[in-house]
């Protein structure tokens, strides 16, 4: 979507596109699913590299805000020495050593 055919842009005083925090989650998942690099999409889409960039930075700190627990089922069997491993999507491995026994709530 070209900069001209976007709905509900605002100009500044001094000609700048004004978009909205709704606008900006748009454009950005416009931009991860392109596959563009951050500034062919930025070029190709008229964006301002630095003021798109900000808004990316927002969006992933707010997604990283959002994590919640989520509750894992215990297997039915007593552990014996082992290990327990869960990786997030982000990469970041947890991992638990050492002799424990099942205790079902």
């Amino acid at each position: 979507m070209s900069l001209e055919k976007e709905e509900g842009m605002q100009l500044t005083s001094n000609g700048h596109v004004q978009r909205s925090a709704v606008q900006w989650r748009e454009i950005i998942a416009r931009y991860r699913q392109s596959g563009l690099a951050m500034k062919e999409f930025c070029a190709q889409e008229g964006l301002t590299f630095r003021t798109f960039e900000e808004w990316e930075r927002r969006q992933r700190r707010a997604e990283r805000g959002k994590a919640q627990f989520v509750e894992v089922k215990a297997p039915s069997v007593t552990v014996s020495p082992g290990a327990v491993e869960v990786e997030f999507p982000n990469g970041v491995r947890l991992r638990v050593r050492g002799e424990a026994d099942v205790v079902h709530a």
